[in-house]
């Protein structure tokens, strides 16, 4: 004769979130910013890390464009673009410069996700 199974354990013990205690951080109180930045340069120099940002140029608005190319150049853009790690917008904004277009330097970035970050 079979038996009744065992009855299974309830999923609402394994769902609960359990709280945790805050961390124990010890209050401090205010500081001049001339000496928040004094104690960067302390710790910087102590850590031979450099404190000082340079002031970034604003970035250069980017509009998106679209054309259609041949298949086997957007094929041959795409492998160039993985060999030398480089956009494929790159690409074509380095040729427009050679045919004579206005493109300044700071706009002929690599990589257009460290636009920014040199």
């Amino acid at each position: 004769m079979a038996t009744k199974p065992e009855e299974l354990p309830s999923l609402d013990d394994d769902l609960t979130v359990k709280p945790t205690a805050p961390p124990r951080l010890r209050p401090r109180g205010e500081m001049a910013d001339d000496q928040v930045q004094a104690n960067s340069r302390a710790l910087g120099q102590a850590w031979g890390a450099s404190t000082h940002m340079r002031p970034q140029e604003p970035l250069t608005p980017l509009e998106p464009l679209r054309i259609d190319v041949p298949e086997y150049l957007a094929r041959e853009l795409r492998v160039r673009s993985a060999e030398e790690k480089a956009t494929i917008a790159f690409f074509i904004m380095r040729a427009l410069r050679k045919d004579g277009f206005t493109i300044e330097d700071k706009d002929m970035v690599r990589d257009r996700y460290k636009r920014g970050r040199r």
